[in-house]
């Protein structure tokens, strides 16, 4: 019978014969070393299912776990960070910006959005660790405060989810000065 046992040794499919499993399709969990479905994973809202580990995500998958049907309002979408100092170390800043973006798909390392949990309205600003580290410059600063006043002159409650490498060097102390910025603002 070989649905028991196999009748021929070996790989018998040529390398062009075979199939690749879709990107995405599957996840390893970093704790346990199994493989995750990444529609179980999504459905178990990022926990592995065998060890209960939490695994890293970013803005997009925060946002569809919060808001009510994944429905939102992006909000300061189109921001992107300058180089006011002409910054350069093995390559420009410029260069270093365009190359996370591509790799990311994101403007910066934090997105801010609008939308309701369990029927009730919040502003998100959540960021993102992929993109160079989540760290704070310029365009992070600005739409933190952004959120903010959006919180305050729409009376909506405001979640901060931080998940940042701290300053962007790149950037000194424009990058500094965002922390200020922030706190006076909240």
């Amino acid at each position: 019978m070989s649905w028991f046992k196999r009748e021929k040794k070996g790989i018998s499919t040529t390398t062009e014969e075979k199939k690749e499993a879709p990107d995405g399709l599957w996840n390893k969990c970093p704790n346990c070393k199994k493989a995750l479905h990444s529609a179980d994973l999504t459905e178990n809202k990022y926990v592995c299912q065998y060890c209960d580990y939490h695994l890293r995500i970013g803005s997009k998958e925060y946002f569809q776990v919060l808001f009510d049907n994944n429905e939102f309002t992006e909000l300061f979408a189109n921001l992107t960070s300058g180089d006011p100092l002409n910054f350069n170390d093995n390559k420009p800043y410029t260069e270093r910006i365009v190359e996370s973006q591509n790799k990311t798909g994101l403007k910066d390392a934090i997105r801010a959005a609008h939308g309701k949990v369990d029927g009730q309205d919040l502003m998100v600003a959540c960021m993102d660790f992929a993109f160079i580290g989540g760290s704070m410059g310029s365009v992070v600063g600005e739409k933190i405060a952004r959120s903010i006043d959006y919180s305050l002159k729409h009376k909506v409650p405001f979640l901060m989810i931080s998940k940042s490498g701290g300053a962007r060097m790149m950037e000194a102390a424009f990058s500094l000065m965002q922390m200020a910025k922030t706190s006076a603002k909240l």
